[in-house]
């Protein structure tokens, strides 16, 4: 199996196949990888009717121009008639100084905190320093447009990086920091490698009015850090290296490191350190502290420890209220619930359960953070219910974070309003293992006055899109943190180019283009920002592919919605009048998996599943041309001058076509179906037609052995191109789409080399190398040719060579 469907189950927001950028180029691409969608999001633009009826041609005011002009449609896209564009977007050109000098678009950057491809951003910890400004450290790599190390200031005015961290960091992520009045500034490092926690190295790192010195060295994670009576204490899973005698909680004192006063924490672990008026209080999972047996809380107020016993309990947060009232938050339950639990409040002689605790569908809440503002106690953590379980009237629904206020529960998010990402999530709750905390969704949180922070690895709270970081003000509404740019919340699923601009669509797998909440709808770049293109794509069709025609009406490739417990037909959606119709009859033998529209404007489909098809438009319905043994996954067009025949290759997942052996490509040379030789080994991801004749071909690693990663039909034989680099090895290289225009191939997906530049490679005919320092992604699904350059889709984080990235999140626009 390759990378890309066993990542997309994991994701909050994936896609799940690759796309036609525009018929003739062959920068389709599918996969049978499933996908799953992004939570919905309100819309922001009125919302036209959204049906899938039965419809013929679709209705415009413009005649369609020759050509493959996948192009732009909305309810506000200009339909009146007018010339047509002086160049059909199928030749447009692939300039050699685009290839050769092309830059990066920096303004595809997000609100929050960016980050590199792979794991999700995250947030660990906050602090306020001596002047008073917000400090915030984590595993993040972009704050904006700006590269920064993962030490962020709040100076009043917005985040910039921290100017103190003066260090390069080995491992690029802090998990902790912690300031005293004097101006002092301590942080933790983190590895989340190797698997063994107790095997992660770690530093403890000092500022005392000048750089950061390392003052220590471990094994292990650090969760929590305070100063407390002028010692720096530390807590979390770890040992410090030469001084086993302090386990997990260990006191620096300016000079030596030792144990809690007393003696060793004893026990699996310290996760919180809080200083409430002139009492240090410690909470963790342990049996004893400073020589006081004590249940996983416990109190230093200077002189001795008081236990605050809460047995068979991993605590992460302490906190008390505006009343004086002391609230635990972990991984535990009271009053011997097996559904609720993850807080608790000390009624003076023990814990006892509020209002039923919390709770998710099939076992207890957990809590990662407490924090108190305006006297009132908010909650994060990993909980789907406050009050009791899901299904109790008198429990609400809180995603994962609310609020205890005059007695009664409170959520501070609405379930139903999600925010996608780009990067892989663990989507781990904090109870799966001795590491699961440090991959919670829910850091952090930190009362400022009237604002309130949240840190952690989200993509944003209540539909407000914000990386990794997000207040919420005064009025109880959550606010972005920076200027939101023109990327994306998600991973693009699907790109085409065309209307009268030869602009770029997106669709899929997207929540939020910058700050505007998509709802599943297709956009289109108008050069400055993104607009919605129709109504959302009805929510019960999975719509793998988009197309967009000559006079800018869209077409998307869907499995449409199953009738009973059939499997899900195929079927192509057009946009009709400002709603989503069948146009022609659905396809019994199963999805669509690729669109277009071909140089002479005709639309084409292909998919199924155990039995391929290929169908062309012909009046009102989409007529099956050919079909194969196995699901055609890419089709591409041959640029032919207007009035000859029609030429395009397809690829798939089949050994016959139309009867005739065609191991994974297929050709239709205007009249009929034909073999190219002996065909490809191994299943076909993406074609590409080149204006020579030459046809390109990427195949899926799928343990073929001797599969070409990208191999060329001159007519008389296949060979694999993709030499010197990332070049025909087995290791997992996969190009999901492919682009073919003058002297160049573009093929992008998965391939990571060792040069570090990945994903978006080109060839010219003679060598085969990375495009502009490619793509840092887990993969990159898509690409297209527009008016304004080459586009890329996925799950990408950044673009350009390891000396010279740009945040570019969930698009990629070389220009």
């Amino acid at each position: 199996m390759h990378l890309r469907p066993l990542l997309g189950m994991m994701m909050i927001s994936w896609s799940g196949v690759g796309l036609l950028a525009c018929g003739d180029d062959g920068d389709a691409s599918t996969t049978d990888g499933a996908g799953t969608d992004p939570t919905g999001t309100t819309a922001t633009v009125g919302e036209p009717t959204t049906t899938i009826p039965t419809t013929t041609t679709p209705t415009t005011d413009v005649e369609p121009t020759t050509g493959d002009s996948e192009g732009e449609t909305s309810s506000t896209t200009d339909t009146t008639t007018g010339d047509p564009p002086a160049l059909a977007c199928h030749e447009l050109p692939l300039p050699a100084a685009l290839v050769e000098d092309g830059a990066w678009d920096d303004d595809l950057t997000i609100s929050g905190f960016a980050g590199y491809d792979g794991l999700t951003p995250k947030v660990y910890d906050f602090a306020r320093d001596a002047d008073g400004d917000l400090l915030a450290v984590g595993y993040f790599h972009y704050i904006g447009k700006d590269s920064v190390q993962p030490f962020a200031r709040h100076d009043g005015s917005g985040w910039i990086e921290d100017p103190g961290l003066d260090v390069a960091l080995e491992r690029p992520t802090l998990s902790a920091v912690a300031a005293d009045d004097g101006g002092r500034v301590a942080l933790a490092t983190y590895s989340a490698l190797p698997f063994d926690l107790m095997q992660r190295d770690g530093e403890l790192l000092l500022a005392d009015g000048g750089g950061f010195e390392v003052i220590a060295t471990f094994k292990g994670a650090v969760r929590s850090m305070a100063w407390y009576d002028g010692e720096l204490w530390v807590a979390g899973v770890f040992a410090l290296d030469g001084e086993p005698a302090m386990p997990h909680l260990a006191v620096y004192d300016g000079v030596d490191w030792h144990a809690p006063p007393g003696g060793a924490l004893v026990g699996f672990g310290a996760f919180e350190l809080t200083v409430d008026d002139e009492v240090l209080l410690v909470g963790g999972r342990f049996s004893n502290v400073g020589g006081v047996a004590a249940q996983s809380v416990a109190a230093w107020d200077g002189a001795a420890w008081t236990a605050f016993d809460l047995p068979d309990a991993t605590v992460y947060a302490l906190a008390r209220d505006g009343q004086g009232d002391l609230y635990a938050g972990g991984l535990f339950s009271v009053e011997n619930s097996v559904e609720t639990g993850g807080i608790a409040r000390w009624s003076g002689q023990s814990w006892q359960s509020v209002a039923g605790g919390l709770a998710n569908p099939s076992f207890r809440g957990v809590v990662s953070d407490l924090a108190v503002r305006s006297g009132e106690l908010h909650v994060a953590g990993c909980f789907t219910a406050a009050g009791g379980v899901p299904d109790d009237p008198d429990a609400i629904p809180a995603p994962g974070l609310a609020r205890w206020a005059g007695g009664a529960w409170e959520a501070l998010a609405d379930p139903a309003s999600g925010v996608g990402t780009a990067w892989f999530t663990p989507l781990k709750c904090g109870d799966e293992g001795p590491d699961a905390l440090w991959d919670a969704q829910h850091q952090r949180l930190f009362a400022a006055g009237d604002r309130l922070l949240l840190g952690g690895s989200f993509a944003g709270v209540d539909g407000v899109p914000s990386q990794s970081v997000i207040e919420l003000d005064a009025d109880d509404q959550w606010i972005a943190q920076g200027e939101p740019g023109r990327g994306f919340s998600g991973s693009t699923r699907s790109l085409a180019v065309g209307g009268r601009e030869c602009a770029v669509h997106v669709m899929g797998g997207v929540t939020h283009a910058g700050a505007l909440a998509v709802d599943n709808r297709v956009l289109r770049s108008d050069g400055d920002a993104w607009v919605p293109v129709g109504p959302p794509i009805p929510a019960e069709a999975y719509c793998w592919q988009l197309a967009v025609d000559g006079a800018g009406v869209p077409a998307l490739g869907c499995d449409l919605p199953p009738e009973g417990d059939l499997p899900p037909e195929g079927g192509v959606l057009r946009l009709v009048d400002d709603s989503w119709q069948l146009f022609g009859a659905s396809f019994v033998q199963g999805g669509v998996a690729t669109v277009g529209f071909d140089p002479a404007g005709a639309l084409w489909a292909a998919g199924g599943g155990g039995e391929g098809f290929v169908a062309r438009e012909d009046g009102n319905a989409l007529i099956t041309l050919g079909t194969s043994n196995g699901r055609v996954a890419a089709l591409a067009f041959r640029t032919t001058p207007a009035g000859e025949p029609v030429q395009l290759v397809v690829g798939g997942y089949f050994s016959e076509f139309e009867g005739f052996p065609a191991a994974g490509v297929a050709h239709w040379n205007g009249e009929v179906w034909e073999p190219l030789g002996p065909g490809i080994v191994g299943s076909v991801l993406a074609v590409a037609y080149a204006e020579d004749g030459a046809i390109y071909a990427s195949t899926a690693d799928d343990g073929t052995p001797e599969r070409p990663i990208l191999a060329r039909w001159d007519g008389t034989s296949w060979l694999d191109v993709a030499t010197p680099e990332p070049g025909p090895v087995d290791a997992g290289y996969a190009f999901y789409s492919l682009l073919a225009r003058g002297q160049y191939v573009v093929a992008s997906g998965f391939a990571w080399p060792g040069s570090e530049r990945r994903n978006v490679f080109v060839y010219d005919g003679t060598s085969f190398e990375s495009l502009r320092g490619g793509a840092t992604a887990i993969y990159v699904e898509s690409s297209a040719l527009a008016g304004d350059g080459l586009w890329f889709g996925g799950t990408i984080a950044e673009a350009g060579p390891p000396e010279a990235r740009v945040s570019s999140v969930g698009i990629a626009h070389l220009r």
